[in-house]
């Protein structure tokens, strides 16, 4: 049986699962979605820093292109279109798994935005970005993000349906909290309904925007989007050495965000009394003041294990089934 990839190169971070042909799920690779050209590292220097080569050019990738003066980060359709970015991150996170051994080969499945998935062009392009980074993988099924929800809470590792009795017979509403996007979809007994998919512009990075401008003015420091995202992940900002909490009502942008997603989800599913289970996962389901205006117009509504990893991880579950299909 093939090993299943599952690249999930999100707006905010790259999350990359790999369950190899045993059925065993490989440490999973995180890391900012950036890249930069590489420079040269100062000499003396005790770190070494990888890099991504493509078309005779040298990238940094996550955290280590903080080290060149301009950063890439892209976060609209374009990046689809660019013929580095994402070859860079995959290339990037494949790099970080070192040797593969049995998963070096097999069946990749990998996502986009609800709307976008709809887009046979859009799918084709990121088939196509993905084959620029590597061409390890014997097929690659593009899917919509929130999909990889359900099935990763549906499906092990061998792909095999061991969900409950609702989620294999029921009606699911999902929602995928990203960075730049909030994504949802229903599924009834087990497919797909495709006039339910729809992607909004409602993603973390606005509040955290606005967060960051908060942080930066409390503790007089300037701030990436990235260290405040890890600032309000953990509730403290490590400053001149010492670990402060955040001032008082740092969280009203993701509070009031959330109160924003809660209304659109009212908008399009009512009270969600037709649906048997509402999953949340993303990135933004481990922020609790984003949620906590969902749970409470949805009391059904729960997230999924380790939401931030979770689509990646039905990503390479659906790729293992679809493997001996």
């Amino acid at each position: 049986m093939f090993a299943g990839h599952g690249p999930n190169v999100g707006h905010g971070y790259v999350k990359y699962i790999i369950i190899d042909q045993a059925g065993r799920e490989l440490p999973p690779i995180v890391f900012p979605a950036q890249i930069a050209r590489a420079g040269r590292v100062i000499a003396g220097s005790l770190a070494t820093t990888a890099t991504v080569e493509i078309d005779d050019e040298r990238y940094w990738t996550g955290d280590d292109a903080q080290l060149a003066p301009a950063v890439t980060t892209i976060l609209a359709q374009q990046r689809l279109r660019d013929p580095f970015f994402i070859p860079v991150l995959l290339r990037g996170a494949l790099g970080r798994f070192g040797d593969l051994n049995g998963a070096s080969g097999g069946v990749c499945v990998t996502g986009l935005p609800a709307s976008w998935a709809a887009d046979t062009n859009l799918a084709r392009l990121l088939g196509d970005r993905l084959r620029l980074a590597t061409s390890a993988y014997s097929a690659i099924r593009v899917i919509a993000e929130p999909l990889g929800l359900i099935y990763s809470a549906l499906l092990n590792n061998d792909g095999q349906i061991v969900g409950d009795g609702a989620l294999r017979s029921g009606q699911i509403g999902v929602i995928d909290l990203g960075h730049l996007t909030v994504d949802i979809a229903v599924v009834r007994q087990l497919a797909p309904v495709p006039s339910s998919l729809d992607t909004w512009n409602l993603g973390t990075s606005r509040p955290l925007a606005a967060i960051r401008s908060r942080l930066s003015a409390a503790f007089d420091r300037e701030l990436t989007l990235r260290e405040t995202d890890q600032a309000v992940r953990a509730g403290h900002l490590r400053t001149a050495g010492l670990d402060r909490l955040l001032p008082p009502h740092w969280d009203q942008p993701l509070i009031e965000n959330g109160h924003a997603i809660a209304a659109r989800l009212v908008e399009t599913w009512g009270s969600g009394a037709q649906l048997d289970a509402v999953l949340i996962g993303g990135g933004g389901a481990e922020l609790a003041p984003l949620i906590e205006a969902i749970v409470t117009r949805f009391p059904h509504a729960r997230c999924v294990a380790d939401p931030q990893l979770a689509i990646a991880r039905g990503y390479a579950r659906l790729a293992r089934r679809l493997a001996v299909s």
